[in-house]
């Protein structure tokens, strides 16, 4: 690996700046000995290096600054302007030799260690890194787009443009707009995850901590089936599983009716979302022993960085009627943290509000 590419293997935490911070969070958690499918990161310097190849920083730049914050149609015009300059530039030659390299190599170790023909053409996520993702800027980040199913260098090169030219949805571009020249430049570093596709039927998040309560005594799983792509949008009602840590121990199970999931297309490239067969709709997605491999695994995780997660994972059932659990994305869990300080800001409002909020506390919810 060379300046625009990094395997997991070789990051850690302390990489974010290089490699943004769902990057060095999956090196983090191969250091540390977690299951998480092999993959690169195209590194910060790959973006910088493509908008200093021409006068396309400077474009950029100038678009942001001047779109108003405050207009859908300005914001629209700037986002429409930026993304066909970054879809449009020519990709310096090194830039993307390096990037195919590095997929390639990926892709042809992974056809030996399964033993398959398709030596070139494993299927991969291609997964935006902020390098201020779960900071000050994470109202943002979190708008940035991931690629399911991607097979191939070239679709791979084409899907890291796209996550690149996904700093410039209108959302970010009004945050931008509003910052100092110096402030928006620093907003603007992008890294992109290129990961080994789990081929998960199952999939899901796991928490730390109560994102009701903040009860950190639990852990709260959801669950559904298919890729992880429906429960992360909120396009499914999940399964929802709640255990004590102590064991940690099963206490409450919630099985939703999951109608549709995210498969991989039958073409071979891409997701398709469709219908649930009906035998499987009311039916729970996982197993008790699947929930406490679950919960051991996160245990590991929070351990690792000291303080509770939000895990992104997929389960992988093996024709021997085992399953493999691999983590795809971890980090700093915030939802109760988001809620907690709006909950302060809404006590100054009155006395209703707060009644309110005793009312929903008394309910006994996990």
């Amino acid at each position: 690996m060379g300046k625009y590419t990094r395997r997991f293997n070789e990051l850690n935490s302390n990489d974010r700046p290089l490699v943004g911070g769902k990057c060095a969070s999956l090196g983090e958690m191969v250091q540390a000995g977690l299951p998480v499918p092999d993959g690169f990161a195209v590194t910060v310097d790959a973006y910088e290096d493509y908008r200093d190849a021409s006068d396309l920083r400077k474009e950029l730049l100038r678009i942001v600054l001047g779109a108003d914050a405050h207009s859908h149609a300005s914001l629209q015009q700037a986002h429409d302007e930026s993304v066909a300059m970054i879809l449009g530039r020519e990709l310096p030659p090194v830039i993307e030799q390096e990037i195919r390299s590095a997929y390639l190599t990926l892709s042809n170790e992974t056809a030996q260690r399964r033993g398959t023909d398709d030596s070139e053409r494993i299927p991969v996520a291609v997964r935006s890194s902020a390098t201020d993702e779960d900071g000050d800027a994470a109202s943002f980040a979190g708008q940035q787009e991931t690629y399911l199913w991607v097979v191939g260098a070239d679709d791979v090169i084409a899907k890291v443009r796209e996550c690149w030219a996904s700093l410039y949805t209108p959302q970010a571009i009004a945050y931008r707009s509003e910052l100092s020249v110096a402030d928006a430049s620093e907003a603007s570093k992008i890294s992109v995850a290129v990961q080994l596709m789990a081929t998960a039927d199952v999939a899901g998040v796991t928490f730390t901590v109560s994102p009701r309560t903040g009860d950190r005594s639990v852990i709260a799983i959801n669950a559904s089936w298919g890729l992880g792509q429906s429960v992360v949008s909120g396009e499914v009602t999940p399964d929802e599983y709640w255990l004590n840590k102590l064991g940690p121990t099963l206490t409450t199970t919630r099985i939703a009716s999951k109608a549709h999931e995210y498969v991989p297309a039958p073409g071979g490239t891409g997701v398709v979302f469709r219908d649930v067969d009906v035998a499987r709709r009311d039916v729970a997605c996982l197993t008790e022993s699947e929930v406490l491999q679950l919960a051991d695994i996160a245990l590991r995780v929070e351990k690792h960085y000291g303080c509770p997660q939000d895990i992104e994972w997929a389960l992988e059932h093996h024709a021997d009627g085992t399953a493999k659990v691999m983590l795809l994305q971890s980090r700093p869990e915030t939802n109760w943290k988001k809620r907690k300080e709006e909950k302060s800001k809404n006590t100054t409002k009155g006395t209703s509000n707060l009644l309110g909020f005793v009312a929903a506390a008394t309910k006994g919810e996990n």
